[in-house]
């Protein structure tokens, strides 16, 4: 018989943030944002290139591969984020085994944690990579992860999230 938890070992491959920025942007304020809610600045890299069309862009990418820290960066969204995330599991977990989710990054810049849907905001672009094996139903993983980590989620090391 398994002696851990439901959920306490979490399947997490990988957690990819990113944010294109156009070249007037301050890119490293969102830099400096994105480190803060995925709490690995050594993870950020910064792509300075240009558009198809000539103008400048910025690429700000987060890609945490341990699950420690993966844990950490989501128990960082604090509890109604986390809770919303659940509620919503059926629209955002694809069949590539990966829940996918937006943040305003305009809110993230000032501190605060909103969900956001595509659109024409700016946002903060987040990829949940999850290992799942034959035989898992892989919803029921994730849904189990996503509950462990909303139980140790209850103080947020970042403001917690808010309704639009």
């Amino acid at each position: 018989m398994d002696s851990k938890p439901k959920g306490e070992h979490m399947p997490f491959a990988n957690l990819t943030w990113r944010v294109t920025a156009s070249g007037l942007e301050d890119e490293l304020l969102i830099a400096d944002a994105l480190s803060w809610l995925c709490g690995e600045p050594e993870s950020i890299e910064l792509e300075r290139t240009k558009s198809y069309h000539g103008s400048k862009v910025h690429m700000i990418t987060s890609k945490i591969g341990r699950r420690g820290a993966i844990r950490k960066a989501l128990s960082n969204l604090g509890p109604n984020l986390l809770k919303t995330l659940l509620m919503q599991l059926d629209s955002r977990l694809h069949d590539d085994n990966a829940l996918y989710f937006r943040l305003d990054l305009d809110s993230l810049i000032r501190g605060k944690l909103i969900l956001s849907e595509p659109g024409g905001k700016a946002t903060v672009k987040a990829r949940l990579k999850f290992k799942a094996f034959p035989g898992q139903d892989t919803q029921q993983v994730v849904k189990d992860s996503l509950q462990s980590l909303l139980e140790r989620a209850q103080t947020p090391a970042l403001p917690d999230y808010e309704e639009e």
